[in-house]
């Protein structure tokens, strides 16, 4: 931890003035992106707590945003630990000292923003329902319960990364384990996008969203299971997301 203190403070003192907000850390309740070691909250509040720490006095205007996890929809302990459990954990270590908010990786599958995932069921994308983690409203209303309970509803959720996937004129079909976005249109996920900005401006508790991805299927190939993600085609021609997101009032 203060080896990687030492190198944040440098980095925040460098870029003093001109970077706003720092993420420490993402998806740190998944095995492979916390270097394979055991998943723990407790350390990754450690680590967070020292990189607090040295990113304030080296430039005490600057947001601090705790590491975005990711919904896994499993909690085995090893591979993942539940995104909702793991913040849980990082509370009672004591994020809220640490952190000036708490970011989120809003995942929404195959399913619209405003669906509510006790009851919605679609017989045309059966897949990936009944876990809050597969909703972009169960993640965040999730997020946000469990910071009240823990007294920290003054903070905002940050989703530093979010979208929906489709393969619909990219030229390719969704790799393995990305089927679910070939149930999703252009069009949907140009309104899917649009409506989560919506409802975050009405919830009120919602900071800066960060759509995720510009550019993925010309920079990776339209099969790259990144370039559902994206706004534009591998031509670089704009997807009617980029183009809704472009006219959305901001």
């Amino acid at each position: 931890p203060l080896t990687y203190a030492d190198f944040i403070g440098a980095m925040a003192a460098y870029f003093k003035g001109r970077v706003q907000a720092y993420e420490i850390w993402i998806e740190q309740n998944l095995h492979y992106e916390w270097g394979n070691e055991p998943l723990s909250a407790a350390r990754y509040v450690e680590l967070l707590s020292y990189a607090f720490v040295a990113l304030k006095n080296a430039d005490p205007g600057a947001t601090v945003v705790s590491g975005a996890l990711t919904p896994t929809g499993m909690n085995d302990g090893v591979i993942a630990i539940d995104d909702r459990a793991y913040l849980e954990q990082m509370y009672r270590a004591g994020l809220a000292r640490y952190c000036d908010a708490v970011g989120v990786h809003p995942s929404g599958y195959n399913n619209p923003p405003d669906a509510d995932w006790r009851t919605w069921s679609d017989p045309s994308a059966p897949t990936f329902k009944g876990h809050p983690s597969f909703f972009f409203r169960g993640t965040m209303e999730g997020y946000r319960n469990i910071m009240v309970a823990y007294g920290d509803g003054g903070k905002r959720l940050w989703p530093t990364e979010f979208g929906w996937s489709t393969f619909e004129n990219l030229g390719a079909s969704a790799p393995a384990g990305y089927e679910y976005a070939n149930q999703n249109t252009e069009e949907e996920q140009a309104a899917w996008l649009v409506g989560a900005f919506q409802m975050a401006r009405a919830w009120g508790w919602v900071g800066p969203m960060f759509v995720w991805n510009l550019n993925f299927a010309p920079a990776s190939g339209p099969g790259n299971e990144k370039a559902g993600f994206g706004i534009l085609r591998a031509d670089w021609s704009p997807r009617p997301a980029y183009s809704a997101l472009q006219a959305m009032p901001k």
